[in-house]
Parts: structure tokens; sequence; C-alpha cells
């Protein structure tokens, strides 16, 4: 009953989105268009607004007495081309290559849109109740049917939901501790092109293809601590726990020919995924009435993330894609400038490194790389209750190359370098009673 409730609350806020990664590795950090001009700079040091829990539930308690809720989203696209792809099939008894033929696969990136939903209120003058609905986590890429890399990817495709009660408790006029819960849904799907001509020994020259999905339920916990020493000054910890999840759903196979129904059968399966912890600590600086300085840094430890294995019920081997990532960091520095009591004007720089280690862990699901962010945003007071905030990024990606080769008996390789960039607005609306 709790998966079909978190799965109706994918479907409802998010149908007909796709979702991709727009931080380090599959991470999702566009959960607040406050903090989105300033590139997500000192957010668990700030309370400009309910949104602002998702970053450290501490925050809340600063928050002004009453309720607030906010609905926004952010629009996001992307582009990913793989220039000067090679693909070949590696033959597992002398290592021979053999080029493989295709297109280089098109713009693997689309249109995307991620939504968000928050609320703050008060049950005492010292305790603040939070509710975030969020999609910390997404990952879609879809490649070309018959390109050169399509026995190691066609689709892949990662969607969660992340409902998170919170608290925060007001111990003094300096400090601020906070907590929650995460209840978070994860989908799956991942498709590709099946060599089955290597698989009948030249028998069958047309690809077969193969798709998993599955999902999960699951929890996780965040923390928080923000501190004001003195006037002007607060300094913000935050901790999101990591979430362990087991994907349990089916393998399904479109075959070329009779000959492989009997040796890739639909089967059960099931693959463990687990979603890293992150620390992170923030800084936010008032100058003077008018002027602030933020910053922040964030680790995530995507090294959980060794290898993706997907177990079949039946007789076939596990599918096993290693990829050894790193933990990352996250380093943005940001601004914010109040015109007059209406108009904020805000704008951030982040840096944000990749988890992938070389080329031959990068994969065509995941061709992640360092990226800068560059965003300016504003906060338009319309009257005492109602907020619009607005902000966009440009994402420039370094280029990265990829090299990797596929496991198990029958291997391919893909080669190339990908290119990529980012452009994102971002919009929500506050309403305070």
């Amino acid at each position: 009953m709790i998966k079909r409730l978190c799965f109706l609350l994918v479907w409802g806020v998010s149908s007909g989105a796709s979702l991709s990664a727009h931080a380090a590795g599959f991470a999702l950090i566009e959960q607040s268009a406050s903090g989105f001009g300033n590139a997500y700079a000192g957010m668990s040091a700030r309370a400009d607004d309910a949104s602002i829990q998702f970053f450290n539930p501490a925050s809340l308690s600063w928050l002004p007495p009453g309720k607030q809720i906010i609905v926004g989203g952010s629009a996001i696209l992307p582009s990913a081309k793989l220039r000067n792809a090679q693909a070949n099939y590696i033959n597992p008894t002398t290592g021979a290559l053999t080029p493989i033929a295709g297109n280089d696969g098109g713009d693997a990136a689309s249109l995307e849109l991620v939504p968000n939903f928050y609320f703050a209120g008060d049950l005492n003058p010292d305790l603040k109740f939070g509710l975030g609905i969020t999609v910390p986590y997404g990952l879609t890429s879809e490649y070309d049917n018959g390109w050169k890399g399509r026995y190691q990817a066609l689709k892949s495709e990662v969607m969660t939901i992340n409902v998170n009660p919170a608290l925060s408790f007001k111990a003094s006029e300096k400090l601020s501790i906070g907590g929650g819960i995460s209840l978070q849904y994860v989908k799956a799907e991942l498709t590709n092109a099946i060599d089955a001509r290597t698989m009948t020994s030249g028998l069958v020259t047309t690809d077969s293809y193969g798709k998993m999905k599955g999902d999960d339920i699951s929890w996780g916990f965040n923390l928080g601590v923000l501190y004001k020493p003195w006037e002007g000054t607060a300094l913000g910890a935050s901790y999101r726990s990591h979430i362990k999840h087991k994907l349990e759903g089916e393998a399904s196979f479109r075959h070329a020919s009779p000959i492989l129904a009997s040796r890739l059968s639909n089967s059960d399966i099931s693959a463990n995924l687990s979603m890293p912890e992150t620390v992170s600590l923030s800084l936010a600086q008032q100058l003077n009435d008018r002027v602030e300085l933020l910053a922040d840094v964030t680790w995530t430890n995507w090294s959980r993330f060794k290898e993706l294995r997907v177990q079949f019920d039946s007789s076939l081997p596990d599918n096993v894609t290693n990829t050894k990532w790193n933990d990352s960091y996250r380093f943005s520095l940001g601004g914010n400038y109040r015109y007059n009591d209406q108009l904020t004007l805000r704008a951030g720089v982040a840096y944000d490194q990749t988890p992938v280690p070389d080329a031959s862990h990068r994969t065509p699901r995941i061709p992640d790389a360092d990226r800068t962010w560059f965003a300016v945003g504003a906060s338009w007071k319309l009257d005492p209750f109602n907020t619009i905030d607005v902000g966009y990024a440009y994402l420039r990606m370094k280029d990265s190359s990829i090299n990797h080769s596929s496991e198990g008996a029958v291997r391919h390789n893909i080669q190339g370098e990908f290119s990529a960039r980012v452009d994102i607005l971002s919009a929500q609306w506050s309403r305070s009673f």
C-alpha cells in the first residue's frame, strides 16, 4: 500500500517528465528556486523560506511565525553527444576486435522537469514542523536506435520521489537543531540491444532487445544544526543518510529469432542500489543591510557505488557493470543584493566534481563529468503573503572521454568523447499564512 502511494505521488508530480542528473553522479540538487540563483551556496546556513528544509532541517526554526507552502520546479534543457564514436565486439578467446556499425547515438538528453513541494508550520514557539516532497535522484539517457553502443545502452532511467517530514527545535537565540525521516521510492528501467550474431555464431544477424525494470521503497534520515555566533553570521552543518534500496522487477526480451528464446527467457530480477550519504558545511555572512555573502562545501559518498549488479531468478548469469566511483565534492560561492524591500537579486558559481574515476569506468548510461555552474536569480515579494523566486543557470560540462568495455561472456567496447552542456530555469511560488 505504501509503495502504491509513493508511485501515485511520482506519477502525479512528474508524469511525463524525464529526469537526468545535474549534480554529480545521478543526484538532483534542483530543490529550491530561492537557492538556485546562488548556485545553492550556503544553503545549510540560510532560512529564506520553507524549501531550505531539504538542505538543513534545523533552518526551519528561523522562519517567521506562521505557516508557509511552496510549489516549485525546474525546467532543464541538457545536451549530451558522443563524438568520434567507435565500437567493437571483443573476441573472448583471442581478444580480437570486430568493428560494430551504426550511428553516433544522437543527443542522449532531452527537456526535463523536476518538481518540488514544501510545507512549514509552528507546533509551538520553539518547535517547527516541515514536510518536503522532492525528487533527489534522477537519470535519463536515451540513444538513437541502431547506434554503435546499442549493446551497452539504449535507454536508462532512474526516477525517485522523497517524502520527508522534519522537526526543528530552537534551543536558544543562537542555536537550532533539526532532523527528519525520508521515505524514498525509486523506479528504474534499463534497455539495450543484444548481439544475436555473436550468440548464435552468425546464424542470426538481427539484434534482439532486452528490458530490465524494477522498483523499491526504503527509509533514511537527515540531521542538521544551525548556529549564529553573532549578529549577521550563520554557520550550518547537515547530514543526509544513505538509503539502501533493493529493486525487484522483471527482465523481458524481444527475440530476433526463436533460436534465442530458450537462452534468453523472461525472468524476475533484483538489484541493490544505495543512494549515498552527504555532508554539507555552509556559511552565510551579512555584510550590511543589503549585501549577503554565501559559501558551501558538500561531500557525497559516491564510493558506495562500486557496481550495478542485476541478479536473475532464472539460469541467466548476473548482469554486472563495474563503476568503482569515487567520493566527490561540490564547492559553491554566492551573494544576495537586496535592491529594495520587494526585490532581491542573486548570483552564484559552483564547481561539482564527478565521481567517475576514468574513461574505462564512464558508461553510456551515466556519461558524467566535472561541471561548473554560473547562476543568477531574483526574489520578488508581491505582497506580505506571496513571493515569486526565479533563477537561471548555465552548466559548462568538461569534455570527457569514454573507453568502456562491458562485462560477461559477450563483451563490447565503446570509445569516443562526450560533449555536454545544460541550461536550467527554476521558479517557485511561496505563500505565507
